[in-house]
């Protein structure tokens, strides 16, 4: 009964989320909403500790697939704004924990941009089993920056406004 009623504690501010209907799901004409990318993952032996159930860090690894392949589908790949400088750091990571996931389970990870400014980027995250759009494994809110190969802090690429 707690962990119910904590899931719906950290459900709100993930409330305004439409359900999983494609591999992309893009706002209706004149709204608002950012566009999400669904990267979809299967939880292997190597993920897990001793319970069979994903190891906390792990959920790290399948965040940050998730955003590369968000930035590759929706812009240019990770390498080619690393070749030209760019290198993306997380700043800040807020995650919070709602259930495990389990060897063997179909996940997929939401992923969109919920803003911009000039030096950063913030991404919103769900982790949820395939199938279930609306239990929440694990949600997060990312924060990047770029840096040049010196690690001098640089403006965040025009292109990343946009979306």
């Amino acid at each position: 009964m707690l962990a119910a009623a904590l899931r719906r504690m950290f459900r709100k501010p993930f409330e305004r989320t439409r359900p999983l209907e494609s591999r992309e799901t893009r706002p209706a004409s004149g709204t608002t909403q950012p566009v999400e990318l669904l990267f979809e993952c299967k939880v292997y032996y190597e993920d897990t500790d001793c319970m069979s159930v994903v190891y906390h860090a792990n959920y790290l690894k399948y965040l940050e697939r998730a955003r590369t392949e968000y930035v590759g589908q929706r812009l240019a790949s990770v390498r080619e704004y690393h070749d030209n400088g760019y290198h993306f750091m997380v700043h800040k990571i807020e995650i919070v924990f709602h259930a495990p996931a389990k060897l063997g389970d179909s996940l997929v990870v939401r992923t969109w941009i919920e803003h911009t400014t000039r030096f950063r980027v913030v991404v919103k995250q769900i982790i949820t089993r395939k199938g279930e759009p609306r239990d929440y494994l694990v949600t997060a809110t990312v924060t990047l920056v770029a840096v040049s190969p010196d690690g001098e802090l640089l403006h965040i690429p025009a292109e990343f406004h946009e979306l």
